[in-house]
């Protein structure tokens, strides 16, 4: 068992103290002859061997082993080293202190409650509250929880996400990347239509691994949302076509990006499955589904959709035509937070994609 201690994180003095002895006594729930005391869950206090007063103590809970401790009010900002091992945070000075256990209590039933009609957990806080229980990083929080949340927590769920995201692009490109290397000369095409088979697969285990965020997307949306994909990949692909008309005139020695090689190559049928089918769903998968669904809950709604839409242009890696791409990545998060669903985004990702493959054939 470890002893009771304090991390300080840097910003206190060196003189404080910081660790509580092994043996520290819980702590009287009323002082003899004064006035009774709510009745707490036996307690552990800090410093030992000097139990603070009512009024000038803070109660915290662990989260990981449910021990109460109870601090002097001028420990605020440390943090807790509990006997179980795990850090338990302090509110900062200027956090006004909430009745322990009450927060520690609720959380726990917070995140396992039944979810809303878009799948996603609210966490009951009021402004300027900060949630220092764990928050598990496989439930779906909505957006802008980790903004409300300790740094530790925020520390968990920005780990998470870019580990889930590394292993999605791992997954969705380890597949080319070993076709690449294994083909020879215009082989590397042909190969093309297995390695997004197998980066379908991969991608797959990954979600399933993952959590909710990849698979809450794929449910029912509202037939206008499906209209207004429809309409604004046509919009879409207009512009892109302006966009390339335009990039010609400037850089008339402009490479092309081998689309009509691919054709030749695969046929129609091969290079719509390459290049419209297997990003329409891997992609707004990884993007939409999992890399939004966390951007969005550790920054808020704005600036998680704006990443998320950065990232996936930049994925691209086609520096020209980088506004396009991050105007699509755009519409298509503010499309999933609308619907709720992945589905409508998948037919605007095809249908633009498809059409600049056809356009290429006429």
């Amino acid at each position: 068992m470890n002893d009771g201690g304090f991390d300080d994180g840097g910003s206190h003095d060196a003189d404080e103290p910081d660790r509580a002895p092994a043996d520290a006594a819980p702590a009287p729930d009323a002082a003899p002859g004064g006035p009774a005391e709510p009745q707490l869950p036996a307690a552990q206090y800090w410093p030992p061997g000097h139990p603070p007063a009512p009024d000038a103590c803070v109660s915290v809970q662990c989260a990981a082993c449910g021990q109460l401790w109870r601090v002097h009010e001028r420990m605020r900002g440390f943090r807790l080293r509990c006997h179980c091992g795990a850090w338990v945070e302090l509110p900062p000075p200027e956090q006004p202190a909430l009745p322990a256990p009450a927060r520690a209590l609720e959380l726990p039933a917070v995140v396992t409650q039944p979810r809303g009609a878009d799948g996603l957990i609210e966490l009951p806080t009021e402004e300027g509250e900060v949630v220092y229980q764990l928050i598990p990083t496989d439930r779906p929080m909505a957006p802008g929880t980790l903004r409300r949340a300790s740094s530790s927590n925020q520390t968990r769920w920005t780990n998470r996400t870019v580990l889930e995201f590394v292993l999605l692009m791992a997954a969705l490109l380890g597949p080319q990347l070993l076709a690449w290397l294994l083909a020879r000369g215009s082989e590397f095409e042909l190969l093309l239509p297995f390695s997004s088979l197998v980066s379908g697969a991969l991608v797959a285990v990954v979600v399933a691994w993952a959590g909710p965020y990849g698979r809450l997307g794929f449910r029912a949306a509202a037939p206008v949302h499906f209209a207004e994909a429809v309409l604004v990949a046509g919009l879409g692909v207009g512009i892109a076509t302006a966009y390339s008309m335009g990039l010609e005139r400037l850089l008339p020695d402009l490479e092309h990006d081998g689309m009509d090689q691919l054709i030749e190559r695969l046929g129609l049928p091969g290079s719509l499955f390459v290049i419209a089918v297997t990003p329409a769903v891997l992609e707004e998968v990884i993007f939409r589904g999992l890399l939004q669904g966390r951007l969005m809950a550790l920054y808020g709604r704005g600036l998680g959709l704006f990443v998320t839409a950065v990232g996936f242009a930049l994925c691209h890696g086609a520096p020209l035509v980088l506004p396009i791409h991050i105007g699509i990545g755009l519409y298509l998060g503010w499309l999933r937070d609308r619907a709720h669903s992945l589905l409508p985004g998948m037919l605007m990702h095809f249908l633009y994609n498809g059409t600049l493959v056809w356009l290429t054939t006429v």
